[in-house]
């Protein structure tokens, strides 16, 4: 019995040993990484990049349209300013009261005005060439024309196609 005894404690104390445990470690983790995951690593953030970076700049793009819209709200309030006072509707920017500009408040857009009548106008915010916004080829220019009370809103592409469609995509509605 009693060696029965030893063998079991020497079992025991042999499995309890907890530095053996360790010492099997394979040589490769204290290498760091090999050459071909470094390439599926670099070639793994190189698609994800393709895709993240043209994303991005499309937002920016979206974005900045807003600098835009709010030049021609403001344009259209000081038409109508105008109008209430006389016949016409200004035929240019310059010719509106206030702090009228001719480019926006971010200065992205390059505002004018086309066909001013005493029932219409067209104004139209575009992008200025030195600005980021004139890679935004659909929608270079946005526009507001108004016709007897009746506003239509369009954008005009990099051609100078203009885009009056109700779901027009310059527009966020």
């Amino acid at each position: 019995m009693t060696s029965g005894r030893c063998r079991h404690r020497m079992t025991v104390a042999h499995s309890d040993n907890r530095d053996m445990r360790h010492i099997w470690r394979p040589k490769r983790w204290l290498a760091g990484f090999s050459m071909t995951e470094l390439m599926i690593v670099v070639a793994v953030a190189t698609v994800l990049l393709t895709v993240a970076v043209p994303t991005f700049q499309d937002t920016l793009r979206k974005s900045r349209r807003a600098d835009a819209i709010t030049a021609l709200s403001q344009l259209q309030l000081a038409q109508e300013r105008v109008r209430g006072q006389q016949t016409t509707y200004a035929a240019a920017v310059a010719s509106m009261p206030g702090s009228a500009s001719a480019t926006s408040p971010e200065r992205y857009y390059d505002l004018t005005v086309d066909n001013a009548s005493a029932s219409s106008y067209t104004m139209t915010a575009t992008a200025s060439a030195s600005s980021p916004q004139y890679a935004d080829a659909k929608c270079r220019g946005l526009r507001v024309m108004m016709a007897s009370g009746v506003i239509t809103y369009a954008s005009v592409n990099s051609v100078g196609d203009v885009d009056t469609t109700n779901t027009n995509r310059c527009w966020p509605r």
